[in-house]
């Protein structure tokens, strides 16, 4: 039997397990587990060890992402870049960053591209792989933070000043101008506080496309105003799933058509609150 599991501090409403369970399935693997594995902050240094000899492979999600560098011994281009590791190869010790293609395909799923003008909501550890990616490409890039002057948003804009990119980082009721794409990587609007919207219907009129990386509530309030002025919008399930999708392929091998990986993200949704 092959273990595979996700590494986290609090998971009670993780669906992680039923997607890796649907894609073992779809990939014809019989031998395999996907099992969450809860350690307290204060424990993870003395258990983590362990749990990379028990395991073929781990996912890991706040606030382990970052703890967990030190104990690998390779790491990706893509996870030295953002700084952060969701996936382990634990034959290899091997750390890799799979987010960053479930957002690229995300974006491209929406019909849209970082090419624009990017208004981006957050800086913490998914906003500042959104805003690099978005560096790469942009005409230019507005990060929008609660607090400027906050340890995540001094560590991207420093990140950002070595860029190149055209960037500035305003507070939310400084969001100013007409943008190609909204990308929120906020927790605002998250079950169960699903009555949140990161921004005013006067920012997302201005929105040519809109991304919110929450996948619970299915509809949050920020995609149903996109939606409502005819904006096209996806929610953050078809990341999700499309992550899985390339963890499980450096752990196995395995590639998924892409029409099954609809076919899960609508699944997967179906269940959700809203």
């Amino acid at each position: 039997m092959q273990h595979f599991g996700l590494l986290g501090e609090k998971l009670p409403h993780s669906l992680s397990p039923q997607i890796h369970s649907r894609l073992f399935a779809l990939s014809g693997v019989q031998d395999a587990d996907y099992q969450l594995i809860e350690i307290p902050r204060d424990a993870f240094d003395d258990r983590i060890d362990k749990l990379l000899q028990q395991y073929d492979g781990l996912n890991a999600t706040i606030p382990y992402k970052r703890m967990i560098l030190p104990h690998l011994r390779q790491i990706s281009p893509a996870a030295s870049r953002y700084g952060a590791v969701n996936t382990i190869d634990c034959r290899t010790l091997a750390g890799h960053n799979t987010d960053v293609v479930g957002f690229l395909q995300s974006i491209a799923a929406l019909g849209s591209d970082l090419k624009g003008d990017i208004l981006l909501l957050g800086a913490g550890g998914a906003g500042r792989m959104m805003a690099l990616e978005a560096a790469d490409s942009c005409n230019s890039l507005t990060v929008a933070v609660r607090d400027p002057a906050s340890d995540n948003a001094r560590a991207l804009a420093d990140d950002l000043a070595a860029t190149g990119a055209r960037w500035q980082m305003v507070s939310f009721d400084e969001i100013d101008g007409q943008f190609s794409l909204l990308l929120n990587a906020t927790p605002v609007g998250m079950y169960p506080h699903s009555e949140g919207c990161p921004v005013s219907e006067q920012v997302i009129s201005r929105c040519g496309a809109v991304f919110d990386c929450i996948y619970n509530p299915r509809q949050t309030l920020l995609l149903r105003r996109a939606r409502a002025m005819g904006i096209q919008a996806l929610g953050g399930m078809h990341m999700l799933v499309l992550q899985a999708a390339a963890a499980q392929h450096i752990w196995l091998g395995t590639d998924f058509d892409p029409a099954a990986l609809a076919a899960i993200t609508a699944e997967m949704e179906d269940g959700l609150h809203g």
